[in-house]
């Protein structure tokens, strides 16, 4: 099998999934308790980040990653499903779309998506959902002063230590 016939194969798994976890999403949504639901969600992201992954689409794989870390969370009963959540999940799942779509046309399936992997982080980590701050020219040139932040929500330690180094220079 040639590398095209492994994208097409790809491209159409990929799509299958996507689907099957938007409709479970929408089951869900009506029964929020039901925990076998949230596997058969985690099972089609599961795949896809290894498909993803396997393919070299590290962009797919990461955010498939991030997502099925809050779905992992919700059925292991770490988390509750709340509306914000479903909110995050299914936009997280139409920009995994959009990434495969983009693929399919013949692009490299890249795409900013560093607030939803920071709004899922924040729900992996039992936090609220709140939008990240994407840098825009204007954040560059006012920074929010570093006794503002709010570290627990979106930086590890290295990020921390690095931003508190900067401050001080």
């Amino acid at each position: 099998m040639e590398v095209n016939q492994y994208l097409e194969m790809f491209i159409e798994e990929s799509k299958e999934h996507l689907q099957a976890c938007s409709e479970h999403l929408l089951e869900l949504e009506k029964n929020p308790e039901d925990l076998a639901i949230v596997g058969e969600i985690f099972r089609s992201a599961h795949t896809l980040k290894g498909m993803s992954a396997t393919m070299g689409f590290e962009d797919l794989a990461d955010l498939t990653h991030k997502m099925e870390n809050v779905l992992d969370a919700i059925r292991n009963e770490k988390i509750k499903v709340t509306p914000e959540i479903f909110d995050v999940v299914f936009e997280s799942v139409d920009h995994l779309e959009e990434m495969v779509y983009d693929i399919a046309d013949g692009g490299d399936g890249k795409r900013n998506v560093q607030e939803t992997v920071a709004k899922l982080k924040n729900i992996e980590l039992g936090e609220p959902v709140v939008a990240a701050k994407v840098l825009t020219k204007q954040t560059v040139e006012a920074p929010v002063p570093v006794e503002e932040v709010d570290f627990k929500l979106t930086y590890d330690d290295f990020e921390k230590t690095v931003i508190l180094q900067s401050s001080e220079q």
